[in-house]
């Protein structure tokens, strides 16, 4: 990493050159601020350390000046006088730390890593999105700049690049098939086939047949040889979706074919190669299911070299705002905004069904809305009742939930009360209090 050290004490300079380059950095020096504008608009600079008080151009002046010519640059402010007031200002004109005099250079060290490593997050996403706008061939685009998913693009950039298998682990919605697609496009086999095999969706009979093919004759209605999706992904990637739901007997098979490199069509005497790399996905975590003996621990450890963890959309609300832009673009018929109070409740819901749900919830609420403007009241009633429960004291969390329980007992005894009560274990005369408490009456339903 460069690093430009501006400070007008040269005994300074030299202490921190010298840890520096030990610690294998290039290091540049400056003795006044004015001399380390010239150096960042002359040099490539990462980060700065850079004295508050320095003759021709104060630090704050400096700082200034080094973010108008390169905003990414990183700096860290070092003052013998510190104060709370000072800290702030340079906090605000885009500080990154500020260090009082005498430094701790185990500490500075120890903020410069976490510099490095955000620099390198930010260069293997810049990375990401270069490939994906050169390669539009993703069905929906990555949105999103919370840390989360800064983080998830970093690993899917040094995961793509090795050869190795992936498992994709991650809640139903989180976007499994789109991530493994992605790694798929900045890999080295991006001109060769992506092909998917959904295995909870292709019956245990027919499974081994999709996957390695079958010759003319095996069983009744093989009319001519098919080709499986290990032949058809030669030199491509082959993505097993759900792997989670293939029973035992299966997963023997695909072992054999992963550690033999070899497998051989349904009715077949011969023995075929393919040259693929298998990244397999799965909502459900396979360690427990291991230890359960529903999947093997053998193809468990060879399917799972390499692991992703996609995180689910309420640890990343951060990127809710952005998606609904997009998805609204996407599906609204006519110009549509959200209010200010809708944005909120969309922001703090839990979203179980993850960006697949937020999607759908988008869709419906452009569908039915009948003006431009969305308010809380045209979202569906579940955004709306989680919402009212998840703020709400708790005395009114615990009456929510003793409503909704009352009605949905009354629904499913068609509102006959004497069996409403059986349901909930408790007389009919505190049910009928309670309905009255809570106004409910059955024209509301």
């Amino acid at each position: 990493m460069n690093i430009l050290i501006a400070d007008d004490d040269p005994m300074q300079r030299e202490l921190l050159q010298g840890f520096l380059q030990r610690q294998g950095h290039r290091v540049l020096c400056a003795a006044d601020g004015a001399e380390a504008v010239a150096i960042v608009r002359a040099e490539p600079v990462h980060l700065v350390l850079l004295d508050q008080r320095m003759p021709k151009l104060s630090g704050d002046l400096a700082l200034a000046e080094m973010k108008a010519l390169n905003p990414l640059i990183r700096a860290f402010m070092i003052t013998g006088y510190g104060a709370v007031d000072t800290a702030v200002s340079v906090m605000k004109l885009g500080a990154d730390e500020f260090l009082e005099k005498p430094l701790d250079l185990p500490s500075l060290l120890e903020k410069i890593q976490r510099v490095e490593v955000v620099l390198a997050v930010d260069e293997e996403v810049a990375a990401v999105e270069d490939a994906l706008e050169e390669n539009p061939g993703l069905p929906l685009r990555l949105i999103g700049k919370s840390p989360a998913m800064l983080e998830l693009l970093s690993v899917v950039h040094r995961v793509s690049s090795s050869p190795w298998n992936v498992l994709i682990g991650g809640e139903t919605g989180t976007g499994k098939e789109l991530i493994a697609r992605l790694i798929h496009l900045l890999g080295t086999r991006r001109d060769a086939p992506f092909i998917e095999v959904n295995c909870a969706a292709i019956p245990e009979n027919l499974f081994e047949s999709e996957l390695f093919g079958h010759e003319k004759g095996a069983f009744t209605g093989a009319a001519k040889q098919r080709r499986g999706r290990f032949e058809l992904a030669h030199g491509g990637t082959l993505f097993l979706d759900e792997v989670g739901e293939l029973p035992l007997i299966l997963q023997s098979k695909l072992l054999r074919a992963l550690q033999e490199g070899r497998f051989t069509r349904v009715g077949g005497e011969s023995d075929l190669t393919a040259d693929v790399r298998i990244i397999t996905a799965s909502n459900r975590d396979l360690r427990i299911m291991v230890e359960d003996g529903r999947f093997r621990e053998d193809l468990f450890f060879r399917l799972n070299v390499l692991e992703i963890d996609l995180p689910p959309l309420r640890q990343r609300r951060e990127d809710i705002p952005a998606l609904i832009e997009h998805f609204v673009a996407r599906y609204a018929d006519r110009p549509v905004r959200l209010s200010h109070e809708a944005l909120d409740v969309l922001v703090k819901y839990a979203y179980p069904g993850n960006v697949r749900e937020l999607e759908h919830i988008v869709q419906r609420t452009l569908t039915l809305t009948r003006g431009g403007l969305i308010k809380p009241a045209d979202l569906p009633p579940e955004v709306r009742r989680a919402e009212m429960i998840d703020h709400g004291l708790l005395q009114e969390r615990i009456e929510a939930v003793e409503r909704e329980m009352l009605v949905s007992a009354l629904e499913r005894t068609a509102w006959i009360q004497t069996r409403a009560a059986e349901i909930l274990g408790i007389s009919e005369r505190v049910l009928r209090y309670k309905m009255g408490k809570y106004g409910i009456r059955r024209r509301e339903v």
